[in-house]
């Protein structure tokens, strides 16, 4: 029998002390390849956008290739659901769980950030994200931790030497070591770590040359609490490059 308390409380002590937690098998293949083949059809038959985060705001999608407007520099086409829109999986109902367990170890009620109205100057986001074969990358960073997150769960959608070859998510423990961690990853696994644990995307397949149209390369999944644009409570994620 487990107890589902302490396992939430040791969980949040392992975390805020930077151990990582992969939890296999949380979706199945099969809904992941659906996924991933309904947005590869909205990118290539709609324009991308940018939206800020803020109350009422349309899901989207945008291309990210250094763009000013982001604090991490990368290149990474990335999809955008919020609570208060609809959409065809009905995402935010389906993952429930995930923010549950997301919020019960950050220490706040499980269901809070993910309803229609933004709290707290912040809202729960969902964002696929793909890096494209020999562009696709995410600068070393690190993610605030405050009142809304200590941890920002992270769906691998995309098997490495599969999908792609080289590169992938990595972690810079506390004694300065690169942990890869798609390299331990199948498609479906959750990951759980320490927001503020540097962390990023080395290149995937560097020296490949693919179109962006061609959707070859490495799809990942976040579930995020982000602050509202207005917010300045909260500090913004650190490029460590920079």
């Amino acid at each position: 029998i487990i107890d589902e308390k302490n396992l939430i409380i040791k969980m949040k002590t392992n975390i805020s002390n930077g151990d990582l937690y992969i939890l296999k098998n949380v979706l199945k293949t099969e809904l992941v390849n659906q996924i991933k083949s309904y947005l590869s059809s909205v990118a290539r038959n709609s324009l991308p956008n940018y939206y800020k985060i803020e109350n009422g705001a349309p899901n989207f999608h945008r291309i990210n290739m250094s763009d000013p407007r982001s604090y991490v520099k990368g290149c990474f086409h990335q999809f955008v659901f919020y609570p208060w829109n609809q959409d065809y999986f009905d995402l935010f109902n389906k993952f429930k769980n995930i923010f549950y367990l997301k919020n019960l170890i950050s220490g706040i009620k499980k269901n809070k950030y993910i309803n229609k109205i933004p709290e707290d100057g912040c809202t729960g986001r969902i964002a696929v994200q793909f890096y494209p074969k020999g562009k696709g990358y995410l600068n070393l960073h690190k993610d605030p931790i405050d009142y809304h997150q200590i941890t920002v769960p992270s769906l691998t959608m995309s098997k490495k030497g599969e999908d792609y070859n080289n590169g992938g998510s990595y972690v810079k423990n506390a004694k300065g070591e690169i942990i890869n961690l798609d390299n331990m990853l199948d498609i479906g696994d959750l990951v759980l770590f320490n927001a503020g644990t540097p962390h990023g995307v080395e290149k995937i397949d560097e020296g490949s040359h693919n179109s962006w149209l061609d959707f070859q390369g490495r799809w990942m999944m976040l579930f995020s609490v982000n602050k509202l644009h207005d917010n300045e409570s909260i500090s913004d994620s650190v490029d460590l490059y920079s």
